[in-house]
């Protein structure tokens, strides 16, 4: 196997049958051909990357995860134009059972990267690396605990009516980073339409326009902050993207009929 141009490993994280990693590659790297060992999942956070599987091309778009399956001949190719940043989390076939490994068969190859599995991932970079029993044990559950949640999410994804992927991306993108200045031309690119063509999407499959989605996630997330800490309502309203607290207080009136303090006010009280 050849790596070429290969910038620095950032985290790596392992024990006898699982490994997270993190890893930059400059303009121009590839990784490979090499034959998978392992069921890997492959996170691709910004850049480029297309994926050669048995010879049949890939390509794996911004804040996508990708479903590297054992036996099969892989060949990485980053953007030849921007540095790429990706990650992984490979887990041992001796590790995975025959109902999970049946599971991983006929899950899908790609999915948009979630919260939640991006969190599981971040978890296992960030234990202190070492040979100490406890941890390798706990780095083993939470590689089977990724492979379980991109069956649940692959499973969620062909449960009910698919949406368009524009859609998706871009929902993707406001639930992850809804507290960030987003505008509709960034969703528009991280959807890879035009804003008019992700406007009418949303409206045909979503009844709501992006923006106004957007601001709904912001909502929701400012509210569990409301009753669930003793944040001020201006340090709730500036974590959760809102201008300011006046915004906020207003939605919040206009949704559900009462200020913030008075929300907070009914959630804290005792249930009689």
């Amino acid at each position: 196997m050849v790596i070429k141009n290969l910038s620095k490993i950032n985290r790596l994280n392992k024990s006898p049958y699982v490994t997270f990693g993190d890893v930059v590659y400059q303009p121009g790297g590839t990784c490979g051909p090499r034959v998978q060992p392992d069921f890997q999942l492959v996170i691709l956070y910004s850049g480029g990357l297309q994926v050669r599987v048995d010879d049949k091309p890939q390509q794996l778009a911004e804040q996508s995860v990708m479903l590297m399956r054992p036996g099969y001949q892989e060949f990485f190719q980053f953007s030849r134009e921007r540095i790429t940043h990706h990650g992984w989390c490979a887990v041992h076939p001796m590790l995975v059972s025959a109902t999970l490994s049946q599971s991983l068969v006929t899950a899908a190859v790609c999915l948009p990267l979630t919260t939640h599995l991006q969190s599981l991932l971040e978890l296992g970079l960030a234990l202190p690396p070492g040979d100490v029993p406890a941890t390798q044990a706990v780095l083993d559950q939470l590689g089977l605990v990724a492979l379980h949640e991109f069956v649940r999410e692959s499973e969620l994804t062909h449960s009910a009516d698919p949406l368009p992927d524009a859609v998706r991306r871009a929902r993707q993108m406001m639930d992850m980073r809804f507290a960030e200045p987003l505008t509709l031309g960034d969703l528009a690119k991280t959807a890879s339409v035009t804003p008019q063509h992700l406007i009418r999407q949303f409206q045909k499959y979503m009844q709501i326009t992006p923006v106004r989605y957007l601001w709904q996630v912001r909502l929701a997330h400012g509210l569990v902050l409301l009753r669930e800490t003793g944040l001020s309502i201006s340090e709730i309203a500036e974590r959760v993207g809102f201008q300011s607290a006046f915004h906020f207080s207003r939605l919040v009136k206009q949704r559900y009929q009462h200020s913030p303090r008075e929300l907070r006010a009914r959630s804290w009280q005792p249930e009689k």
